[in-house]
């Protein structure tokens, strides 16, 4: 907090007031108006020496529920103050210190201690923030401004440490895609990626007690008299890759904020969305960061996120210093906690190689979400679309026209967002034929300059 005069107005008041007599009492010589003055002196002096000279001993800790919301999610933060002093404190504000990440009013004051609470108290303050952007953000530390019984003059110093809470990227609910997607129950798969799913033959075996009725086999009940259900035995559940363009100069816009890239906080919610959707639907997901090492999860077909999205996680804090080890590995909470703490590279380097990432997994199709990408970074994304039977290019609005049509010429089946297009609308788009190269989408990078694309 700001350093400020100490004293408050009404201290400045007292002391003029001081002044006052002492002039009175010099000008005719009263005794009485001396002692006043000397009397309010003193309770400003008995005051200044009551809030600095007093040592107290305080702990700051902050508890919030829940510790991981997505953006735009609310946060409800409860601090509390154990102090141990010797004088009562009848006037106390507080004020917790918010990131930009956060917004909310984190002020107010506290309740006096009263005189029955000289010793070791404990007192409360709580308020909500609402998350505005992913990535882990510190709360504190809390400034308190504490004044005497009078009102005279007032201290302010921060104290405690500070408390740190994540923010997932928005997760959107994507619609079913034909061509990307199954049925929950596995019971169907599109020919175009079957390649490689090492599923056998459908056998029909007697129907039990809690078989669903869609599984129901009608040639083989009709066949043995009774009713029998479809069966799949040594069946492998697809892939898929969801690849995100990590470089920072691939997603920066003239006059944006080094510290904050719009366009790539886009690109994050989507692929979280697209990973979630496909999971749900039973895909084994490889997340995969193209332009930086610090992103390569693998999460498990149908793991459901039971902790982080749903419910509140309590420790939060610890289970960062330790690296998130309270998530198992192929989990989808800790592909979104990947994705909230993910920072774009800087680094001017290439993208990685990702051939081998791909070769391992032929059989999958390869959502690629991409920024603006120069030519120099298209010889890993060729060997990708060689090595994949169905590579997906999910691009910004207003993404270069050669850009497009290098990926095309590729093999990418290249789809540019709409000013204004929705994550679910791109994600529709993509199951239709690709955008051609001279699509009046493809705008080139000049475009941006009017900052209306929304960069998808």
């Amino acid at each position: 907090m700001k350093r400020r005069i100490p004293l408050t107005r009404r201290a400045v008041g007292v002391l003029i007031a001081a002044g006052v007599c002492l002039v009175f009492a010099r000008g005719i010589g009263s005794p009485e108006l001396l002692a006043a003055a000397g009397l309010l002196v003193a309770l400003v002096a008995a005051s200044f020496g009551a809030v600095y000279l007093e040592r107290p001993s305080l702990r700051v800790d902050r508890t919030t529920r829940p510790d991981l919301v997505a953006v735009g999610g609310r946060i409800s933060v409860e601090v509390s103050i154990a102090e141990t002093s010797a004088l009562p404190h009848v006037h106390t504000e507080w004020k917790d210190r918010i990131p930009s990440g956060l917004d909310g009013d984190a002020s107010g004051t506290l309740p006096s201690t009263g005189v029955a609470g000289i010793g070791s108290r404990k007192r409360t303050a709580d308020y909500t923030v609402t998350a505005l952007r992913r990535g882990q953000h510190e709360l504190g530390p809390l400034g308190l401004a504490v004044s005497d019984p009078f009102g005279l003059v007032v201290r302010r110093r921060s104290v405690g440490g500070t408390h740190a809470v994540v923010v997932l990227p928005e997760v959107v609910v994507l619609p079913e895609i034909p061509a990307l997607t199954a049925s929950r129950d596995g019971s169907t798969r599109p020919s175009s990626l079957r390649a490689g799913a090492g599923e056998d033959d459908v056998i029909a075996r007697p129907y039990l007690p809690g078989d669903a009725i869609r599984r129901l086999h009608w040639r083989a009940s009709a066949h043995h008299g009774e009713l029998m259900v479809r069966q799949e035995e040594q069946r492998n559940d697809p892939e898929a890759t969801v690849l995100l363009d990590t470089a920072a100069a691939h997603w920066a816009w003239p006059d944006d904020d080094p510290s904050h890239l719009p366009a790539f906080e886009q690109a994050v919610s989507l692929a979280a969305s697209i990973t979630a959707h496909l999971v749900d639907a039973e895909y084994r997901v490889n997340l995969v960061g193209a332009g930086s090492e610090a992103l390569a999860r693998e999460v498990g077909a149908g793991s459901a996120a039971n902790g982080l999205r749903s419910s509140p996680v309590g420790g939060m804090g610890d289970a960062l210093e330790r690296g998130g080890q309270h998530l198992e590995d192929d989990d989808l909470d800790a592909a979104l906690l990947d994705l909230a703490l993910l920072r774009p590279s800087h680094e001017p380097t290439r993208f990685l190689d990702l051939s081998p990432v791909i070769a391992a997994r032929r059989s999958q199709p390869v959502i690629a979400i991409l920024g603006d990408v120069e030519e120099g970074d298209l010889g890993e994304l060729t060997a990708v679309a060689r090595l994949s039977p169905l590579p997906i290019a999910l691009l910004p609005a207003g993404a270069r026209r050669r850009t497009v049509e290098l990926l095309e010429l590729a093999g990418w089946r290249c789809h540019v967002g709409e000013r204004g297009a929705s994550f679910a609308a791109l994600w529709l788009d993509s199951s239709g034929p690709a955008t051609t190269a001279g699509s009046s989408r493809s705008t080139g990078r000049n475009s941006r300059r009017g900052g209306a694309d929304v960069r998808h």
